[in-house]
């Protein structure tokens, strides 16, 4: 099993990214660690599912404050991977790989102490990009990632990126 941990601000590409992954590796999810404050969002307090700036900032609040609050984001994530690891069979949990989205450098953090070895860490740079204004986008940076990729070509490009670090993780997994 792996854990990556998919970083980068708005409009970079993680979602191309790790799908881009899955068409290579179907034993595979692709979730972030936002997906719950998105569903209470729009289900409790209007929010359109639209990612304005102001709405991004919104989100990233609440799941500050939910962290904050009692690790929410975390264990929620951490409790998934779990519940869909054991459903798999022997030979599907030894290969199995978690696309996680995580933006804030502490909660990744929290990743790589908990999985250890089995997580990796990845930013999606692409530098066109304006950073939206909260602690969220603002600070993706702010961490010593295991891989950078730059997403400065096009969509073929960024998904022979894709391709190759698939083909380095599952070599680095092999070697264990």
């Amino acid at each position: 099993m792996k854990v990556i941990l998919l970083n980068g601000s708005s409009r970079t590409g993680k979602d191309k990214f790790a799908n881009f992954c899955i068409k290579q590796h179907s034993n595979s999810v692709n979730w972030s660690t936002i997906d719950t404050v998105k569903k209470i969002s729009k289900r409790n307090f209007g929010w359109d599912g639209k990612k304005t700036n102001e709405a991004r900032k919104f989100l990233s609040d609440i799941k500050r404050i939910w962290s904050e609050y009692n690790n929410g984001p975390f264990t929620s994530m951490t409790d998934k991977i779990s519940k869909h690891h054991k459903k798999l069979t022997p030979v599907n949990k030894l290969d199995a790989i978690y696309f996680i989205h995580c933006r804030e450098p502490h909660e990744i953090q929290k990743f790589v102490d908990y999985y250890k070895e089995d997580c990796v860490t990845v930013l999606l740079n692409r530098d066109d990009r304006d950073v939206p204004n909260n602690d969220s986008d603002m600070n993706v940076a702010n961490y010593d990632y295991d891989y950078y990729i730059e997403n400065d070509g096009n969509i073929k490009e960024l998904e022979q990126k894709a391709v190759d670090f698939l083909a380095n993780i599952q070599n680095i997994q092999s070697t264990k």
